[in-house]
C-alpha cells in the first residue's frame, strides 16, 4: 500500500511537470506624455493581481536601438501561470504621477514563451516646477564640443559652431567636419551620401534638401545627428534586419518645440536678373505644416555658405529659371501610433542650354574628329502630390502604412545642332571651324571633313504617373517573431512627339552628296508595374535571426514608334517645321514602315532569398554597448520569364515573338565589426548580382531611322554577372576628443558577359552601326580617404583633406574597315581627385584657403592610340569678414587652371571673383544684401574627360556677371512660456 501510494505520487509530480506552461514574458517602454522621449530616471514597476495584491516588482532598465541610437526606459516581467488572468502594472518614478495599467495574460504551452509587449505608456509631470529645474540642469551642462559619437550616430552640436547672424541651415551643414554641402543640396557625410534629411526624426519635402536648408534659422538648431535610420520592421523587431536609412536629423532646440516661423526674399539685378521666395511653417511636438514657393532666374543656390564659398559650378551650365510652390503636412501621435505625412509642389522651369566644343573617337587605324554646336530651349511643368499613413497598434505590435504619389508633367522643346567630322584635327579652333561649316568657301580644314550634318527639332511630351507602395507586419503572438508583407504598384504613361529637319552632307569620290529629311515621331508608351513581398523573421535565438522571403514582380510594358518621312509628300516641300497633313490617310502614305514598329513586354518575376543574421554586441552590467559585431548572409534566386513580342510593320505587322527564361543568381554577405568602446567602425561587404538583356536587344532587325547611326539587334545576347567589393572604415570614437574624423572605402568591381556595344565607322560616309555583345574583363577599382583635424589648441585652424582615386579597365570591340571584324580594344583611365580646405575661425572671422585638383589619364592597346592626360586645378581663398555698423563681407577669389586638352581655348587660367556685403536691421530680423557674380566677367563652364571611346572638351553657357540687390525678412514666434510665469 505504502509503495501504490509513492507511486502514485511520483506520477501525480510527472505529469504536474509535464503540464507545468513557459511563463509569459510581459514587457514595455515608459515615455515622457509630453515629449514623447523616454523617462531619464528609474522607474518602480510593480505587477498586481487583480485584487491590487503585489505578485512581482522590478526596475526599469536603459535599452539603445539598434541604428538610430534611440535610447529607450524599459522593463520586463516573466510570470509564471496563475490562476487569475488578469492583472495591473503599476509603474512610479520621482516627479511624474503614478501609472495604472490593466492587461490580461495567457499561457499557452510548455515549449512556447507568450510575449505581451505595452509599447509606449505615457507618464505625466506631477510639477511644472521640478520641469523647468531639469531643463536648467540640462543648459548647465552643455558641451562646446563640436561633435561625438553615440553609439553609431554621430552628433553635432550646433552651438559649438560660430555662425554670422542671419545664418540659415545651410552654413551650419557647410561648417560640419567631415560633411560637405553640394550646390544641389545634396549632403555628403564621411565620403557617403545623406538619403534624407529630416526634422525633429520626421520627413521634410522628401526628396528636396534645399527647402530645409535655405528656410530654417541656424539659431533654432540643437543637434545636428547623422545615423542609419531603422526601418519601420526593425523598430517593431526590436534589431536590425535591413540596411535602414542613411539620414542627418536636426533637431530643434527645445523652446522652438512649438510656434510659427516664417521668411521672404526679394531680389533684383542687372542683367534681368531676379529672385522672389517666400516661406512660413507652424510647427508643434506632434505636427508640422509649411508652405513656400520662390521663383529666379540665378540657378537659385548662387550664394555663399557660412565659409564664404559660393557652392561648386554646375557642369550642366545653361540658363535656367524657375517658378516653384509647394505644401508639406506632418502630424503623428506622441506614443507613435500613428503618422500622417504629405507634400504636394507645382513647378515650372524654362532652360536655354548651349554646348559647343570638340571630342575624339578612338578607332583602329586612326581617331576621327568632331566640332559640335548644340543648342536647347526647353519649358517643363510638373504637378505632383505624395502622402503618407502609418498606423501601429501598440498592444499587438501590427502595423501598416500606406503611401500613394501622383505626377503630371509636360514638355516642350526646340533644339539646334551642328557637326563636322574630320579624319584629321582641325587646324583652327572649334569656334572658327563652326563658323565655316557650312560656307560655300572651303578652308584647308574642309578639305579633311567626313561629313557634316545638321538638325533643327521640335517637340514635345506627357506624363501621367501614379503609384502606390503599401507595407505591413503581423506580430506572431506569444512569440518574438513576425511576418511583413509590403510591396508597390505603379503606373506610366508616356506621350510624346517630335518634328525634326535632318541635312546631311558626305563626298562620293568628288561629288557632295546631300541627304535631307522631314521627319516626324510618335512614340506613345505604357507601362505597370506590381510588386509583392512577404517576409518571416525567425529568431532563432538571441544572436541569431533567419529570415525566408518570397518576392513576386510582374511588369506590363508596351511602346510605340511610328516614324513618318514627311519630305515623300509633295505638299510638305514649303511647310515650316512642325507641320503635318491635315487627313490621317495622307500622314500613313509618310510613314517609314522599316523604322516603325511596336513592343509589348510581359515579365514575371519570382524571388526566393535566405536571409540569415548573426550580432553579438559586449556590454556594460547597466546595458551599455561598448563593442560589436554584425553579420548578415543573404543568398537568393530569381526566375525570370519573358514574354516579348515585336511587331515589325515593314513585315506588314508580322511580329518577332521573344520568350526568353533566365535563372538570376544573387548573393550578399555583410561584416560589420565596431571595436572595444567603439573606437573604430569596419565594414566589409561583397555582393554577386545578375541580370538579362533589354528584350529590344534581341530582336533581329536593322534600326536605321537616324542614317547616321544604325543599329543591329543581337538574339545571342547573355545575361551579365557583376562581382563587387567593398571596404568601408571609420574612427568613431578614437579620434573625437580631438575633434578629428577620419574614413575611408575601397572597393573593386568586375562584370562577366557585360553587355557593350561593338562598332564599326565607316570613314567614307561618317556612318556608325554598332550591335550590343557580350564581354569580358570589364573591372574597375576606387578608394576614398578623408581626414579633418585641428591644427592649434584652441581648434581655430582645420584642416580638411579628401583624395580618391579610380581606375577603369574596358574592353570593347571598334573597327573602321566596313571589311573586317572589330578588333578588341583595351582601354585603361585613371582619375585621381585631391581637396584640400584650411580655415581660421575666430569670434565672427572665418577666413579660408582651398585648393582642387585632378588628373586624368587614359591609354589604349593600340600602336597608333597617344595617351591622354589632362589637368584640372582650382585654388583660392574665401572669407566672412564682419565690418562696423553692422556690416559683413563674404568673398571668394579662385582660379581655375586647365591644362593637357586638345584645343587651345580650354588650356587656360580663368580668375573668378564672387562677394557679397550685408547690413543687418531690427535685430537681424531684416538684411540688405549687395550681390556680386563674377565680378571680373571670367566665368567659363567647362565639360571635359575621357572615357574608353573618345575624349571631349565641350563649353557650356554661364549666367552672365551680374549684381544684385536682395532683402530678406525673417519672424518667428514661439507662445509665452506659462512654466516661467508660474516660477
Amino acid at each position: 500500500m505504502k509503495k501504490t501510494n509513492i507511486l502514485l505520487f511520483i506520477i501525480f509530480i510527472s505529469f504536474s511537470s509535464i503540464a507545468q506552461k513557459a511563463p509569459v514574458r510581459l514587457g514595455g517602454t515608459v515615455v515622457d506624455a509630453f515629449t514623447g522621449n523616454a523617462i531619464e530616471g528609474e522607474v518602480a514597476c510593480s505587477l498586481l493581481r487583480s485584487d491590487s495584491t503585489v505578485l512581482m516588482t522590478t526596475k526599469s532598465y536603459k535599452h539603445k536601438d539598434q541604428g538610430n541610437g534611440v535610447i529607450r526606459t524599459c522593463f520586463k516581467f516573466d510570470v509564471p501561470e496563475q490562476a487569475d488572468r488578469h492583472f495591473i502594472v503599476k509603474l512610479e518614478t520621482k516627479g511624474y504621477g503614478t501609472v495604472y495599467k490593466s492587461t490580461k495574460l495567457a499561457w499557452k504551452s510548455k515549449h512556447i514563451q507568450p510575449v505581451i509587449s505595452l509599447w509606449a505608456i505615457p507618464m505625466r509631470r506631477t510639477s511644472w516646477m521640478e520641469s523647468g529645474k531639469e531643463l536648467d540642469e540640462v543648459t548647465v551642462t552643455a558641451t562646446k564640443i563640436k561633435f561625438y559619437m553615440r553609439g553609431d550616430t554621430l552628433v553635432y552640436n550646433a552651438d559649438a559652431f560660430q555662425l554670422q547672424e542671419g545664418s540659415m541651415l545651410d552654413a551650419l551643414v557647410a561648417q560640419l567636419p567631415g560633411a560637405e554641402l553640394k550646390p544641389d543640396g545634396r549632403i555628403m557625410v564621411n565620403g557617403k551620401f545623406v538619403e534624407s534629411l529630416l526634422l525633429n526624426g520626421q520627413d521634410f519635402f522628401k526628396g528636396d534638401n534645399t527647402v530645409l536648408l535655405d528656410n530654417l534659422p541656424a539659431y533654432m538648431v540643437q543637434q545636428v545627428k547623422v545615423y542609419t535610420k531603422e526601418s519601420e520592421t526593425s523598430k517593431l523587431l526590436g534589431r536590425k534586419v535591413d540596411e535602414g536609412q542613411y539620414v542627418m536629423d536636426v533637431k530643434l532646440k527645445r523652446q522652438y518645440a512649438v510656434g510659427w516661423l516664417a521668411n521672404t526674399e526679394w531680389g533684383l539685378g542687372t542683367e534681368d536678373r531676379y529672385l522672389g521666395r517666400i516661406f512660413a511653417m507652424r510647427y508643434t511636438p506632434h505636427s508640422r505644416v509649411t508652405l513656400f514657393g520662390n521663383l529666379n532666374n540665378v540657378n537659385d543656390r548662387r550664394k555663399p555658405d557660412g565659409n564664404g564659398e559660393w557652392g561648386g559650378f554646375n557642369v550642366s551650365g545653361g540658363l535656367t529659371s524657375t517658378k516653384r510652390g509647394g505644401l508639406d503636412y506632418n502630424v503623428f501621435d506622441k506614443r507613435d501610433r500613428f503618422k500622417i505625412s504629405g507634400t504636394a509642389d507645382i513647378s515650372y522651369t524654362d532652360k536655354d542650354n548651349i554646348r559647343e566644343g570638340s571630342s575624339t573617337n578612338f578607332l583602329p587605324g586612326g581617331d576621327v574628329y568632331n566640332v559640335t554646336s548644340r543648342r536647347t530651349r526647353s519649358s517643363n511643368i510638373s504637378i505632383g502630390t505624395q502622402h503618407f499613413f502609418k498606423y501601429t497598434f501598440l498592444q499587438t505590435r501590427n502595423a501598416f502604412s500606406l503611401s500613394p504619389s501622383f505626377r503630371y508633367q509636360k514638355s516642350d522643346y526646340n533644339h539646334n545642332f551642328l557637326n563636322g567630322t574630320f579624319n584629321a584635327s582641325p587646324v583652327n579652333d572649334y569656334a572658327a571651324v563652326l563658323d565655316s561649316l557650312f560656307s560655300p568657301d572651303w578652308t584647308t580644314a574642309m578639305r579633311n571633313i567626313i561629313r557634316r550634318n545638321g538638325e533643327q527639332s521640335v517637340g514635345n511630351s506627357r506624363t501621367v504617373e501614379g503609384g502606390l507602395e503599401f507595407w505591413s507586419y503581423f506580430k506572431i503572438p506569444y512569440t518574438l517573431d513576425g511576418i511583413s508583407v509590403d510591396g508597390n504598384l505603379s503606373y506610366n504613361n508616356r506621350r510624346q512627339e517630335g518634328f525634326n529637319h535632318f541635312l546631311y552632307n558626305y563626298y562620293e569620290g568628288e561629288a557632295l552628296q546631300t541627304d535631307w529629311r522631314n521627319r516626324y515621331d510618335n512614340s506613345p508608351q505604357e507601362n505597370f508595374d506590381v510588386e509583392v513581398r512577404m517576409k518571416y523573421f525567425w529568431h532563432w535565438n538571441q544572436e541569431i535571426m533567419i529570415n525566408p522571403s518570397y518576392t513576386f514582380n510582374y511588369k506590363y510594358d508596351s511602346g510605340d514608334r511610328m516614324h513618318y518621312r514627311l519630305d515623300v509628300l509633295d505638299e510638305s516641300s514649303d511647310k515650316v517645321l512642325g507641320w503635318l497633313p491635315s487627313e490621317a490617310m495622307t500622314l500613313m502614305q509618310a510613314l517609314d514602315s522599316d523604322n516603325s514598329y511596336e513592343g509589348l513586354l510581359h515579365r514575371y518575376r519570382h524571388n526566393l532569398m535566405f536571409d540569415w543574421q548573426w550580432q553579438h554586441y559586449s556590454q556594460t552590467p547597466e546595458g551599455r554597448r561598448t563593442a560589436g559585431w554584425y553579420v548578415q548572409l543573404c543568398p537568393s534566386i530569381t526566375l525570370e520569364n519573358n514574354d516579348f513580342c515585336f511587331t515589325d510593320f515593314a513585315r506588314g505587322k508580322n511580329g518577332q515573338q521573344i520568350n526568353k527564361k533566365y535563372l538570376l543568381p544573387q548573393a550578399s554577405l555583410e561584416v560589420k565589426r565596431n571595436t572595444q568602446e567603439y573606437r573604430h567602425e569596419l565594414m566589409l561587404t561583397a555582393n554577386l548580382s545578375s541580370g538579362s538583356p533589354s528584350m529590344t536587344s534581341l530582336v533581329s532587325k536593322t534600326f536605321a531611322s537616324d542614317p547616321l547611326n544604325v543599329t543591329l539587334g543581337n538574339p545571342d545576347l547573355k545575361q551579365r554577372t557583376d562581382i563587387n567589393l567593398s571596404f568601408n572604415y571609420k574612427s568613431d570614437r578614437w579620434m573625437q576628443s580631438k575633434e578629428r574624423q577620419l574614413y575611408g572605402n575601397a572597393g573593386w568591381h568586375y562584370a562577366i558577359n557585360a553587355i557593350s556595344v561593338s562598332y564599326v565607322y565607316d570613314k567614307g560616309t561618317g556612318v556608325t552601326t554598332s550591335c550590343p555583345v557580350n564581354v569580358n574583363g570589364n573591372w574597375n577599382a576606387w578608394f576614398n580617404l578623408g581626414y579633418t583635424t585641428p591644427l592649434d589648441r584652441s581648434r581655430r585652424l582645420t584642416l580638411s583633406t579628401t583624395t580618391a582615386g579610380n581606375y577603369y579597365h574596358t574592353v570593347d570591340f571598334s573597327s573602321s574597315d566596313l571589311t573586317s571584324v572589330p578588333l578588341r580594344t583595351v582601354t585603361q583611365t585613371a582619375v585621381l581627385n585631391e581637396r584640400l580646405r584650411l580655415n581660421y575661425r575666430y569670434k565672427k572671422l572665418n577666413v579660408g584657403i582651398k585648393g582642387n585638383a585632378s588628373w586624368n589619364h587614359a591609354t589604349a592597346n593600340r600602336n597608333d592610340f597617344t595617351d591622354a592626360n589632362t589637368w584640372s586645378i582650382s585654388y583660392g581663398t574665401n572669407a566672412v569678414i564682419d565690418l562696423p555698423w553692422a556690416f559683413q563681407l563674404s568673398t571668394e577669389l579662385t582660379m581655375f587652371t586647365r591644362r593637357g586638352y586638345e584645343s587651345a581655348t580650354m588650356n587656360r587660367d580663368d580668375l573668378v571673383w564672387n562677394a557679397r556685403l550685408t547690413k543687418s536691421l531690427s535685430k537681424n530680423r531684416l538684411s540688405l544684401m549687395l550681390d556680386a557674380w563674377d565680378i571680373l566677367g571670367n566665368l567659363s563652364n567647362v565639360d571635359a574627360g575621357i572615357d574608353s571611346r573618345s575624349r571631349w572638351e565641350y563649353y557650356t553657357n554661364v549666367i552672365p556677371r551680374y549684381v544684385m540687390l536682395r532683402l530678406v525678412y525673417r519672424f518667428d514666434k514661439q507662445p509665452k512660456n506659462k512654466r516661467n510665469e508660474r516660477l
